[in-house]
């Protein structure tokens, strides 16, 4: 009887461990297929130019940093400016100025005007980028707006979204 129940309890460990093996590679799995851009390395040297594949939401997620804190853009070409999650714009050290009333898609509520000092996706940079903090967004994304994109080309070939500072 003493046998019978170590057998089983040794079966149940392995089912047990085959199951978190199976949840982990099966998170590893859906975080690349709504991250495909997870590869590309924020500040790298070289080429200013990004191909960004859409995820199967149809966004652009992208890697990238904010004076030095790495956060993901949502690249969002109907944003007016880059929106930074409160979170994040601490994170970031980022000062909040001017009370400004937004529209979001969740609504109208209250951010501040602040300065980006340096955005970085990949090998392209910008300095001085207008943004704002926005204490309603959920801290997982920065949109990526208009007064970042407008510094850049940008250009959708083939479901690629290409990113490059201008020749």
């Amino acid at each position: 009887m003493q046998q019978a129940t170590r057998s089983l309890f040794g079966v149940a460990a392995v089912f047990v461990a085959l199951i978190v093996i199976a949840g982990w590679a099966f998170g590893v799995l859906i975080d690349a297929r709504d991250q495909p851009n997870r590869g590309i390395e924020p500040g790298a040297e070289g080429p200013q130019r990004v191909e960004l594949e859409r995820n199967p939401a149809g966004q652009y997620l992208v890697p990238g940093r904010i004076n030095g804190t790495e956060v993901t853009f949502l690249v969002d070409t109907g944003a007016t400016h880059v929106a930074v999650p409160a979170e994040i714009a601490e994170q970031a050290g980022l000062e909040r100025g001017v009370e400004v009333p937004v529209e979001t898609a969740g609504g109208r509520t209250t951010a501040w005007r602040t300065t980006l000092e340096r955005v970085e996706i990949g090998g392209i940079r910008a300095h001085g980028v207008d943004g704002s903090i926005n204490p309603a967004m959920p801290g997982d994304y920065v949109l990526l707006g208009m007064t970042f994109l407008r510094r850049i080309e940008f250009s959708l070939r083939d479901d690629r979204l290409i990113l490059e500072t201008p020749s």
